[in-house]
């Protein structure tokens, strides 16, 4: 087909659950394909439907995947938990091979309950996790990734500073996992309720302060805090943690002048980070939304080039 990679993406499995189901080579692969995909090459066309099956709210990711579907002729079909049989006490696995029955040939899964999907039997087709509670969320970290790479970044040697409510976040999990495969070093910053002992070296990083690491990145990675996972207790008010831990304008400026940063949102404005930050050129977070369509949609190609 005009404009593919002369070698396709080959992927060893149809089912994405965490970054670490993909290797090295895997991973740079499908970064090279999205980057086509990005750059307006065309995509593979397929039949039947990309079912998204979202327990938990969603603007970005559910909107992402349906884009990236529409990209490779896929239809919709949309599934959240309001309105759908799980009120009824229909599993996640019955209401997937519901969905295949009505054409779906692969789902993106969203649900608050962490491994989720590695639990499950084959239902018949791909699965990709779209956030799995506290635990992984792959495409985000796909989408992360790519957003450096076309900002003109190495992510070998590179320095990636993750900041904030470390303890409830599934992208820093998938984020530390993702650009540590790719050759990069990931430092973690934030409360000590929020960051507890032997997170860090679970993840493979090395635990800083905040003003160390701002001044030794090369990428900064904000984090929304997860105040809906939250019980009482993890933060003495917003007011303080922005004093502390917020990314404000002052902080940017402490930065090194080619450093990047990231959020993946939704964003607090005014708590984890100003708008300043948001709309700052070093920013890439509207990319990072741009760049989840053209992951989204080179994965779901590879899933289903492989079927």
């Amino acid at each position: 087909m005009p404009g593919r990679l002369k070698s396709p993406v080959r992927l060893r499995q149809d089912r994405l659950v965490t970054m670490r189901d993909l290797d090295a080579g895997e991973l740079d692969r499908l970064l090279v394909r999205g980057r086509e995909l990005f750059e307006g090459q065309p995509a593979e066309q397929f039949q039947g439907a990309v079912a998204t099956v979202f327990y938990e709210n969603s603007t970005r990711t559910r909107n992402s995947f349906q884009e990236a579907g529409r990209r490779l002729g896929l239809d919709t079909l949309q599934v959240g938990r309001e309105g759908s049989s799980i009120q009824k006490g229909e599993t996640l696995e019955d209401t997937l091979h519901t969905l295949r029955a009505l054409g779906a040939v692969i789902a993106a899964v969203r649900t608050p309950e962490p491994g989720a999907l590695a639990e499950l039997p084959d239902v018949g087709i791909p699965l990709v996790n779209a956030g799995d509670g506290w635990r992984q969320h792959p495409t985000q970290a796909l989408a992360d990734l790519l957003a450096v790479r076309l900002a003109g970044r190495e992510i070998q040697g590179a320095r990636l500073l993750i900041v904030g409510d470390i303890l409830h976040s599934r992208v820093a999990r998938s984020a530390a996992d993702g650009f540590a495969m790719l050759g990069a070093e990931i430092y973690l910053a934030g409360p000590p309720t929020l960051l507890p002992p032997g997170l860090a070296p679970a993840l493979g990083a090395r635990l800083v302060t905040l003003e160390d690491g701002l001044r030794e990145a090369d990428l900064v990675m904000v984090l929304r805090l997860q105040q809906e996972r939250m019980e009482r207790g993890y933060l003495p008010s917003l007011g303080e943690y922005r004093r502390e831990w917020g990314l404000t304008a002052e902080r940017l400026g402490r930065l090194r002048p080619d450093a990047l940063v990231l959020h993946p949102g939704p964003q607090n404005r005014g708590v984890e980070l100003d708008a300043e930050v948001i709309y700052d050129p070093r920013s890439l977070i509207h990319r990072q939304i741009a760049c989840g369509v053209a992951m989204r949609a080179a994965l779901m190609e590879a899933m289903l080039d492989a079927r």
